[in-house]
C-alpha cells in the first residue's frame, strides 16, 4: 500500500470508526454508555469501549474478516451491539443489522441477499439464526455474544482473548465507503437494503448534535432498537458531544420512568404510544425530571392535547423528528409550538440545517406553498443507493432530488405538512382520501389506542375506506358511536365505510402499520 495515500487518508478522512478514537482521547473517562445485563447497571467509559472495539477488530482480522465483507447483527440494546458496530466500522466491513421481529424468511432473504459472510448474534436468537443460515454458502463466521459458543464457531470473548487494544490504521476507508446497510421496513413489499455512507452518518451526528442542541457530556435514554437507523440517529450525535447513552433492551414503562428519574436523563426519544404508556404509570407526576429538557417523538403524530400532558409531567419541551432510513434518517424536524397555517394535522416542520426539501408535481417541477405533491430531499446524509438495485435508487435520485413517496404540503408560514404515503392515499369515488386524516380523526375518540386506516376494493366506489381500531373499552356495539364521531370530523368521502376492532395491528419492528397485510386480510370484505 502507499504510505502517503494512507497517511493522508487517516489525517483527513471522514470514517465514523475514527468517532470512538477521538472521544477515547478528549472524554475518556466519561460514560459512554449505561446498559442492564440481567437487570444490573453497568457503565462503561470511552475508553473501555475503544478498547474492547480495538481488541474485536483484531480478532475479526485474525478470523479472516476482510474490508467490505458483510457483518449482520442480531442484538438487543446492549453495550456489545455497539462494540460490533463500531468494530465493524474502524475496518471497513459494512455492519448489516437485522431486525429480528421479522419472520425466518425475510430474515434469510436479508442475510442472502446481502451476501452477508459473517454473523455476530446474542444467545436468545441463537434458533432464528439457526434457521435463517442454513444452507447459506456465503457464511464463513458465527460468533455468540458472551462467553459461551452455543451454536456459533466462536464466543465474542473467545475472539476478544489476547487480541490487541491497539487502533487499526492500516487501511483506507474512504468517505462515501458504506458504513452500514440497513434493510427498510418493507411496509408495502420486499425490504430493501439502504447503504448509507461513513460521510452520510457523520454528517446526520452533526445535524443531530446542532438540531438538538445537545451540550457536551449529554445523557440520552435509548430504548429504540438499536437496528434501526432512528436509535443510531441519537446514539451518535450524542457520542459526538462525548455524551452518554442508557440503554434500555426493553420498553417496560415503570423501568422507563425509574431510568429517566435515577439517571437524571435530560433528552430522549420515544414513538407516541410510548409517551401515552409513560404518562399512565402510577404516580408519574409525583417524579423528579427536573434534568429532562427535551423529549422528542417519530413515527407518527402525536395530538395537542397529549403533547400538553407531556410537557406538564415531564417539563420538556417535544419536538418531532421525521425522515427515513434512506436519510441517515432525520430530514426535518417540527419545533415545539411552531406556528402553523392548519390547526391539527401531521406537521413534520422545517428541513434539518445541512439539508433542503421541497414539493414537486410527477414532471420534477417545484410546487408552490399550499400545494400538495411529492415530498423530496437533498444533503450529504442520503443514501449512496439501494444496494443491488439500480433502477430503484435512479428512480429515488430523478430530477436531483431524493424521492420520499410520501404526499404533502409546505404551508403558508414555510412548514411541511405530511398527507399520506403515496402508497397509502385510498381512491374512493374518484376522490384522493389521506388514510392519516382519517386516524388522526379516529385517534381523537376516547378510548381508541391506534387506528389504521386502509383502502379496499369495492364494487361501486373504486376503493373504499376501512379502519381498524385498537381499544381496550370499545366494542362492536360501539361502533355505531365511532362512525357519528368520524361523520363530525371528516368529509362525507372520507368516513371508514367499514371499522374493525382488533386486538393487534401488524407492525414492523419500528411500530409501523403494515397495511399491506392488513388490505390482504379484509379484501374481500365487499365482496363477500
Amino acid at each position: 500500500m502507499n504510505n502517503h495515500a494512507l497517511n493522508r487518508n487517516l489525517i483527513e478522512r471522514v470514517a465514523l470508526g475514527d468517532l470512538l478514537r477521538k472521544r477515547s482521547r478528549d472524554s475518556g473517562e466519561q460514560p459512554a454508555i449505561v446498559d442492564f445485563p440481567a437487570g444490573e447497571r453497568r457503565a462503561t467509559s470511552y475508553n473501555e469501549l475503544n478498547k474492547r472495539v480495538n481488541q474485536l477488530a483484531h480478532g475479526l482480522i485474525a478470523k479472516g474478516v476482510k474490508q467490505g465483507d458483510k457483518l449482520a447483527l442480531f442484538s438487543t440494546n446492549q453495550r456489545d451491539m455497539l462494540t460490533v458496530y463500531f468494530a465493524c466500522y474502524k475496518l471497513g466491513v459494512i455492519a448489516v443489522p437485522i431486525n429480528f421481529m421479522q419472520g425466518v424468511d425475510d430474515v434469510r432473504y436479508n442475510l442472502e441477499h446481502s451476501e452477508t459472510s459473517a454473523v455476530i448474534y446474542e444467545a436468545m436468537f441463537t434458533e432464528l439464526v439457526h434457521a435463517s443460515t442454513q444452507g447459506n454458502p456465503h457464511i464463513k463466521l458465527t460468533v455468540q455474544m458472551g462467553n459461551t459458543k452455543g451454536k456459533s464457531d466462536y464466543s465474542l470473548e473467545a475472539l476478544l482473548d489476547n487480541q490487541s487494544e491497539q487502533e487499526v490504521n492500516d487501511r483506507i476507508i474512504e468517505d462515501r465507503d458504506t458504513a452500514h446497510m440497513i434493510y427498510t421496513s418493507g411496509t408495502t413489499s420486499r425490504p430493501k437494503a439502504v447503504e448509507s455512507s461513513h460521510l452520510a452518518l457523520t454528517i446526520a451526528a452533526l445535524t443531530g448534535a446542532i438540531e438538538l442542541e445537545l451540550n457536551r457530556y449529554n445523557r440520552m435514554l435509548l430504548v429504540l432498537p438499536l437496528f434501526h437507523c432512528a436509535a443510531l440517529s441519537v446514539l451518535h450525535p450524542v457520542m459526538m458531544r462525548g455524551g452518554c447513552t442508557v440503554l434500555h433492551a426493553a420498553f417496560d414503562p415503570n423501568v422507563i420512568v425509574d431510568s429517566l428519574e435515577q439517571e437524571k436523563i435530560e433528552t430522549a426519544v420515544f414513538m407516541p404510544m410510548m409517551w401515552h404508556a409513560l404518562l399512565a404509570t402510577p404516580n408519574v407526576e409525583q417524579r423528579d425530571f427536573k434534568h429532562f429538557k427535551l423529549g422528542v417523538y417519530s413515527m407518527a403524530a402525536m395530538n395537542s392535547k397529549s403533547l400538553e400532558k407531556v410537557r406538564k409531567t415531564f417539563g420538556c419541551v417535544m419536538h418531532l423528528g421525521s425522515g427515513q432510513t434512506e436519510f441517515a434518517p432525520v430530514a426535518c424536524m417540527y419545533r415545539d409550538k411552531t406556528p402553523t397555517e392548519f390547526s391539527e394535522g401531521n406537521y413534520w416542520g422545517e428541513p434539518v440545517c445541512t439539508g433542503e426539501q421541497a414539493i414537486i408535481d410527477k414532471q420534477g417541477n417545484e410546487l408552490p406553498n399550499g400545494e400538495a405533491g411529492e415530498i423530496v430531499w437533498r444533503g450529504p446524509q442520503v443514501m449512496s443507493g439501494y444496494y443491488k438495485n439500480e433502477q430503484a435508487t435512479a428512480e429515488a435520485g430523478k430530477f436531483g432530488w431524493h424521492h420520499t413517496g410520501d404526499i404533502g404540503l409546505i404551508d403558508n408560514q414555510g412548514q411541511l405538512l405530511f398527507i399520506d404515503r403515496i402508497k397509502d392515499t385510498i381512491k374512493s369515488g374518484g376522490e384522493n382520501v389521506s388514510s392519516q386524516k382519517v386516524e388522526q380523526a379516529l385517534e381523537l375518540l376516547e378510548g381508541i389506542e391506534r387506528a389504521a386506516a386502509f383502502g379496499v376494493s369495492h364494487p361501486h366506489w373504486g376503493e373504499a375506506v376501512c379502519a381498524c381500531i385498537i381499544s381496550a373499552t370499545l366494542n362492536e356495539s360501539d361502533i355505531p358511536q365511532i362512525e357519528a364521531h368520524c361523520k363530525a370530523q371528516l368529509g362525507q368521502f372520507e368516513v371508514p365505510k367499514a371499522i374493525f376492532i382488533c386486538e393487534a395491528l401488524p407492525v414492523t419492528g419500528t411500530g409501523k402499520v403494515r397495511k399491506v397485510e392488513l388490505r390482504e386480510q379484509y379484501r374481500r370484505v365487499f365482496s363477500d
